[in-house]
Formats: structure tokens, sequence, C-alpha cells
């Protein structure tokens, strides 16, 4: 017994001083890491920034990744930000220079390519689209990362509920459709159970919690990827396992009625954009997407392409030589220019 309370001493020992050596020495390995950016020779050309202004990007456009605002209806948001090159509010969205008065605006929601990831402010499709109109047209770019229609709807009414005034809504979807639920949802229903547990229970659930959240446990999560508090275990590519079986096709189908009837009913122009997709339109960085994740994204075009009252993009980078993308999913400067151009077009001949 005596053997067996020191061998557990020492342990318990151990493990404490290696989650406080961790606490400690992770910040100066995420510091070094900010110091520098993995950004290719092909991204580079892309996005046309210096070495220091990379690393700018790099930390303003992932530092705050996965690390969301919880908003009642919508599920997650993007944290506001300030920078150099990223600027976000929750009240006007990624920053664009706009006129100071306006005679129409235009909104745009979507996913992470709608809001720009990985280009600076004056690349996104918000701002590129703002430089087609005249100065009495104002655009807001309301894109948010994982994104898709059924949290763009959602979005979409508290704007209308909060008075903004909407003339065109333009929405953006495609790559994040999936059957439902959002980015934390399982984390967040976890802390909802913890609070309306009875008293005496409630260590069981917080107890789990704390496991979880321990720097160790973190650390080899970084390692290997396992039952991290990111995305939870919700793969945006995944269409075959929907709740009673319901096709992706028909729940996104059932997604732009409720989304038309919000529009009329509002008097509002709205236009859906099916969004041109990695491994199947336009040209990549092969070794940033896997095979698998070609086949997937082509299985998803091929169904959500079937819905009626979509406009594809698809053939936006058909004479395109140059990458249509920066990395894996968003898009390049040039790509987010071709889209900018397309959904200008749309609106000026609705005019």
């Amino acid at each position: 017994m005596k053997n067996f309370s020191i061998i557990f001493f020492i342990t318990l020992g151990f493990f404490l001083i290696l989650n406080i050596l961790i606490v400690f020495t992770w910040p100066i390995y995420s510091k070094f890491k900010s110091d520098n950016h993995n950004y290719s020779i092909e991204q580079k050309k892309l996005l046309n920034l210096s070495d220091d202004n990379l690393i700018i990007l790099k930390n303003e456009t992932w530092k705050n990744y996965d690390k969301f605002s919880f908003k009642p209806f919508i599920g997650h948001t993007e944290t506001n930000r300030k920078g150099k090159f990223v600027n976000f509010s929750e009240q006007n969205g990624r920053k664009i220079n706009r006129p100071s008065q306006c005679v129409r605006n235009v909104h745009l929601y979507g996913g992470s390519t709608t809001f720009g990831y990985n280009v600076t402010d004056d690349q996104t499709i918000g701002q590129q689209l703002q430089n087609l109109f005249d100065d009495k047209t104002c655009v807001f770019n309301h894109g948010r990362a994982y994104f898709y229609s059924k949290q763009e709807n959602n979005l979409f009414i508290n704007h209308l509920e909060n008075q903004k005034k909407i003339d065109y809504a333009i929405f953006l979807d495609g790559v994040n459709e999936r059957c439902g639920g959002y980015v934390y949802d399982s984390y967040l229903n976890q802390s909802f159970n913890l609070l309306t547990e009875k008293p005496y229970k409630m260590w069981k659930e917080g107890f789990k919690n704390f496991l979880l959240t321990l720097p160790l446990t973190q650390f080899i999560n970084s390692i290997f990827g396992s039952s991290r508090f990111v995305n939870n275990d919700l793969s945006v590519l995944k269409i075959d396992s929907c709740n009673s079986k319901i096709e992706l096709s028909k729940l996104f189908k059932e997604r732009l009625l409720v989304r038309k009837g919000i529009c009329e009913n509002n008097n509002i122009d709205c236009h859906t954009f099916l969004q041109p997709m990695p491994g199947v339109h336009g040209i990549q960085i092969e070794k940033l997407l896997s095979k698998k994740g070609q086949i997937d994204f082509q299985k998803k075009y091929k169904l959500l392409s079937e819905v009626k009252g979509l406009i594809d993009l698809g053939y936006i980078f058909n004479k395109e030589e140059i990458l249509s993308y920066i990395d894996d999913v968003h898009y390049s400067p040039r790509s987010n220019y071709l889209i900018a151009s397309a959904i200008f077009q749309i609106i000026e001949n609705n005019e």
C-alpha cells in the first residue's frame, strides 16, 4: 500500500508539473509561429504582399480562427477584429470602404469564402463589388466562417428585425452546405446540460469538461487532432447522412423556398448563387486539397446544382489560366473579382 501511495503521488506530481510546463512554454511556441508565415511562392504571387505583410495577414486571418462568439438563432459568429488587413464588426460585417450616403444597400451572406479568409479587406468579394458600383450604392459583407444557407437565413431575419435597410440580398452558397447544426453546437449543448442538471450531479458534467481543457490534453489534441474544441465532428462534406435520410438537395431546396418567401414578403430583391467549388472549378494547388476532398466536392456540386432557383457561377473560371484558390477552399483576389463582377451584372440587369 505504501509503494502504491508513493507511485500515485509521484505520478500526480509529474502530471501537474507537465501541465504547468505546457502552460508556460506553449505561448512561446505560439509566438514563434506568429513571427513567420507559411504561404508558398504561388500564394505570395496571388496576394502580392511583402513577407512582413504576409505575416500580418496570416495572424489577422487565423489567430482568431475557431475563436467565435455565440449569437442566439445563428449559433457562432466571427469575433470583432481590428487590424491592418482584416477588420470585422458584428454590426457591419467585414470592412468595406463605402460611400457615406447611399440610395440602395446590397448585403452579402455566405461562409468564409464570402468573408474572405486569406485575403485582405480590399481583396474580398464585398470590396471588389463595391468598387464596381457608383457612389449611390453601399455593399455590406456578412460572410462568416462555416456559415451555410440555414444560418444565413437566420442572420438575414435578424437583420430585418433590426430594421436594416436591405434592397438586395446576395447569398453565396454551396461549399458549406450541410444537413444541420453549426460549429460547436454539441459543446454548447453540453454547457446547457450542465446548467440544467440537478445540483448534486453537476460535477459529473463539469469534470468531463475539466479533463478535456487540461493543457496536457489539448497539447496532445493539437498534435493528433482528436476530441478538440474545433468544429465538433461536423463535416461540411457530409451529404449522405442527413436526418430522416432526406437528401441534402431537398433540404437546400426547402431553405431556398423559405428565403424566397422572406424576400418577397419584405420586397427585397434576393439572389442565391451556387459558388465555384474546389476540385470542380478552376485551377488549384493540388497538394492543398486531398483526392477525397475533390471527390466529395464533386458529389456535393452535382447534388446542389440540380436545385432550381440558383445562379450557377461555376462557369466563371472556365477561361482562367492562373490559380483560382489561395488555399484549399478560399478564393484568390482575382477569383473574388470575377465573382463580384458576376453579381454586379445580375443586379445591374435587374435595374
